[in-house]
């Protein structure tokens, strides 16, 4: 009797252990400036990628080298499959410490950032290229 127990158990969790989302895709990748040079004062910033299909999103923090990797739900597990709205936020250090300006105010929105990936059933790598602001800007 216990060995039947055992297989019934067996039978109905089966399908739930190491399920894992089938849709979310490993995303790396770099924010730089259209010369190809990472913007050191980007380090902190926060990408965000809005799913256009799941109505999901993702997010990752830039690195000293403007590096990045994406996380759904578990940390550096990627974004979900499809079309990515994206945008670049500024790094805040504290409720009153906003990090530096060093790209326009526009990659801080969906809408007017200009960004978008696709996320395709692969190891994905994006290279995001934006605008740096000039001196006084």
């Amino acid at each position: 009797m216990p060995v039947r127990r055992l297989i019934l158990t067996a039978l109905l969790l089966g399908p739930a252990v190491g399920c894992g989302d089938q849709n979310i895709y490993p995303v790396s990748g770099e924010v730089v400036d259209h010369e190809g040079q990472p913007i050191p004062l980007l380090k902190g910033a926060r990408i965000e990628f809005d799913s256009q299909e799941a109505k999901k999103t993702a997010s990752g923090t830039v690195d000293e080298q403007g590096h990045f990797r994406m996380t759904t739900e578990k940390e550096n597990d990627g974004a979900w499959l499809g079309k990515q709205r994206v945008l670049i936020a500024r790094p805040i250090f504290g409720m009153d410490r906003p990090g530096p300006r060093s790209i326009p105010d526009r990659y801080g929105n969906f809408a007017t950032s200009g960004l978008d990936v696709t996320v395709e059933p692969k190891d994905n790598h994006f290279t995001l290229k934006v605008d740096r602001l000039k001196p006084g800007e």
